[in-house]
């Protein structure tokens, strides 16, 4: 029989862990793990956020209503001539790269171009002959138009016959502007404001105060220091009313007195006093000529054309003329002579704390083509 030694191997445990130990190193592990996956969560939510936030802006942008005429884009030079002009108005520094002058007569800076445009659209609110008569932009100081006086008259011809001649002639007519302004007084408290939109405070003023002369000049003026106004001119046609006072058959007389292609277009301008007059006419049948609005913002309809309010019209009395009719657009020519110049004034006003804007531009008008008009003259 063999004899195996065998060796004593001794195991020996390792160092003792207490219990607590263990819970405590898992909690901090578990609670790590969570805080990782936590910032995680917020970094994507982070990143939600900014894209839902420029998705947001894009909506609006896309969903704010298109304005006629406005400019989708306004270019860094815009930009940096707008500022420099309000910078103008605030503290009368001129900025030469920027700003253009004005004649140098008058010392005045010139309206950058988005600013010019802005108080002429408004004007058109305050004056309802520009809102739809012809415009035309004047670069010096008389325009010259040719005007046709007879047409190319057209024969009947046989097959071998001569074929007749016929040339058309022309005159030349002359559109003048002439120069309106305004002051705009603004205290100095305002101008050191920034949080007052001063461009739009005084495009506001400037023209609100033009529009109610413009309105006087195209509809009266005399056309030697003021536009030439609808009424005052020798070209267009009178219908002569047999009374004193309108009735239903001057409104149906003064619509067919001119060419159809004229009536299909044309507007009313009256006062107010006459469109309350005018207002409760009715036919041969008691149906009243007068159509309301059917829309909020649209005119009222007479003979199924616009009625517009002029203040600047005469009343329904005795031996005036109430009512115009026609195609303004071919029979009215407005010339803006371009530019708005504005001149600071530290000084008149400044024992009361106010700073002046001098504003001033040169506007021209005239009938151009007496056919497309007519008015009502009542019996005197």
């Amino acid at each position: 029989m063999t004899l195996v030694q065998h060796t004593h191997i001794e195991l020996k445990e390792a160092d003792p862990v207490e219990p607590d130990q263990i819970v405590t190193k898992a909690l901090a592990d578990f609670q790590q793990a969570v805080e990782d996956r936590l910032k995680a969560v917020e970094a994507k939510s982070a990143d939600n956020a900014a894209l839902v936030g420029r998705l947001d802006k894009i909506e609006a942008k896309v969903s704010r209503p298109f304005v006629a005429n406005a400019p989708s884009i306004v270019t860094p030079d815009e930009n940096v001539e707008r500022k420099a002009f309000v910078n103008y108005l605030r503290s009368g520094r001129v900025e030469e790269k920027t700003l253009a002058y004005a004649p140098p007569s008058t010392g005045g800076i010139l309206a950058p171009d988005q600013t010019a445009k802005t108080i002429i659209e408004r004007i058109a609110e305050f004056s309802p002959v520009r809102g739809f008569a012809s415009t035309i932009s004047m670069s010096g100081p008389l325009l010259q138009l040719p005007r046709l006086v007879n047409e190319v008259q057209v024969g009947e011809v046989g097959e071998t016959d001569d074929r007749p001649e016929s040339e058309p002639s022309f005159e030349q007519i002359d559109l003048k502007p002439f120069e309106m302004a305004v002051i705009v007084p603004v205290t100095r408290v305002l101008l050191e404001d920034s949080q007052i939109d001063l461009e739009a405070y005084i495009a506001a003023h400037v023209a609100r105060r033009f529009g109610q002369k413009e309105a006087g000049w195209f509809v009266k003026g005399n056309g030697t220091t003021q536009a030439e106004g609808v009424m005052n001119s020798d070209e267009i046609g009178t219908v002569e009313a047999g009374t004193d006072a309108v009735t239903a058959t001057d409104i149906i007389d003064t619509f067919y007195a001119i060419a159809s292609g004229y009536s299909s277009t044309g507007s009313w301008l009256m006062n107010r006093s006459t469109m309350a007059a005018v207002r409760k006419l009715t036919d041969a049948q008691g149906s009243y000529l007068w159509q309301a609005s059917i829309a909020a913002g649209t005119p009222p309809t007479l003979m199924g054309r616009p009625v517009y309010e002029a203040v600047d019209m005469d009343g329904p009395d005795a031996g005036k003329s109430p009512i115009i009719f026609g195609d303004f657009a071919s029979g009215y020519l407005i010339g803006d002579r371009v530019g708005i110049s504005t001149l600071r004034d530290e000084y008149t006003g400044a024992s009361n704390g106010i700073v002046k804007f001098h504003v001033r531009r040169r506007v021209g008008g005239r009938v151009v083509l007496g056919e497309a008009l007519t008015k009502l003259t009542l019996k005197a």
